[in-house]
Parts: C-alpha cells; structure tokens; sequence
C-alpha cells in the first residue's frame, strides 16, 4: 500500500464512523472512535543501527465498552531508509484493549493500550524476503481535545 491510498481510506473511515468528542469522554453517545496520526518512525532492535529514522502513519479504530475501557484494532506503517543497507517498509497490526486514566469531562485523555499482533518488515530489495513477526504492544496515548470533535494526539 502506498501513502496516497493509505490516506484515502484514512479520511473515508473519519467521515463514516465520525471523530470522538469531549461528550464521548463523559457519556459515549457514539462507543465507536478513529483515530489518525502521523509522525517520526523510529527504528529498534536490529534497524537500530542500520537505518534512520523516517515517516510513519498509525489508525486505530475502537470501540467503547464502558467509560474507561476501550477495544481498538490498530494499523500502522513506517517507512526507514537505509543507512548500510535496503531501504524498509515496516507494517504493524494490533488488537488492543486500553484504560483511559483522565479525569472524565477532561480536555485531556490519557489512554494505557495494550495488545498483540504482528509485524511484517518489508525490504526495497530483490536480495531479501520479508517477514513477519509476532509482537506485543504497550505505551501511552496523550489526546488533548482543541474542539469537541478535534483532539491533538501523541503516542508514545
């Protein structure tokens, strides 16, 4: 998948299942949430040393069970470029459930994901073959809500 198609289906998931708003914190009116975001790619583990950081794009779509439980399913993809060796394309897809720790009715949600899935590590090289893995995934997601429908995120 190219970004061009990746945005597309992006912005058409956002206008079908809506985005999550302050009153979503309080009182899901609406359980289900999108979640875009784009940002730096960081490299670990082996790639940690063979490549530099380059561009990632991330989509979670969840679903409210309670006020502070959350299922999400999460796509991501990163793209790094080679320092010694092939450039890569790395694809990430998760099962998560997360806790919300913020106070409800916050601008401020602070949300525990943790879940399982796999990675596929795809080199821009005829000489390598790609592979896939099976990882687990933890971290924090920031959500600072500008509007009631507009949310400023950083995950870590």
């Amino acid at each position: 998948m190219r970004p061009a198609p990746c945005a597309t289906l992006l912005a058409l998931l956002v206008l079908a299942l809506g985005y999550p708003s302050e009153a979503h914190a309080q009182k899901p009116q609406n359980p289900w949430l999108v979640h875009v975001a784009g940002g730096v790619y960081f490299p670990t583990g082996d790639y940690a040393t063979t490549t530099n950081p380059g561009f990632g794009l991330e989509t979670d779509i969840g679903y409210q069970l309670a006020p502070r439980w959350l299922v999400m399913a999460t796509f991501n993809m990163g793209w790094l470029k080679g320092e010694v060796g092939p450039d890569w394309t790395n694809y990430g897809y998760f099962l998560k459930g997360a806790y919300d720790v913020g106070d409800p009715g916050s601008k401020l949600r602070i949300l525990i994901p943790l879940g399982a899935g796999g990675v596929t590590f795809s080199p821009d090289s005829d000489s390598l073959e790609s592979t896939s893995k099976f990882a687990l995934n933890s971290g924090l997601m920031f959500q600072y809500y500008v509007s009631p429908k507009f949310a400023i995120s950083f995950n870590g």
